[in-house]
């Protein structure tokens, strides 16, 4: 009967080979799943959502001064800033950003509203 025999060198490259592969995707794993949003991340995200109009719904009065304004929430923080648009005097522009905490997220929306003189 003849010898199975196998080089050192064969083996070797074989378990190089196969940490090079386990390596590559487990580093391909981590990243899918970081970049994927999941089922707490939505809620989150729909809640920040919610609260953003709600934020702005008070805001978009045209009462307001030009300034800062912030609000707190389950989720985070939210901050607006109102400001005359370019160089009209009738139209404030206002920005809020949504910093939410859990999912280190941040959302700002833009709007442009007519100020109500009364």
């Amino acid at each position: 009967m003849d010898k199975i025999t196998f080089r050192a060198e064969t083996i070797i490259q074989a378990i190089v080979a196969a940490l090079i592969f386990m390596v590559v995707f487990l580093i391909s794993l981590d990243t899918v799943v970081r970049i994927t949003i999941s089922a707490d991340d939505a809620y989150l995200l729909v809640d920040a959502d919610y609260q953003i109009s709600l934020f702005f719904s008070e805001l978009a009065d045209g009462k307001h001064q030009n300034g800062n304004y912030e609000k707190y929430f389950q989720g985070g923080k939210l901050s607006a800033e109102i400001s005359q648009y370019k160089h009209y005097q009738e139209l404030q522009m206002i920005i809020i950003n949504a910093q939410i905490d859990k999912i280190k997220k941040h959302i700002v929306v833009r709007h442009i509203v007519e100020i109500k003189n009364e």
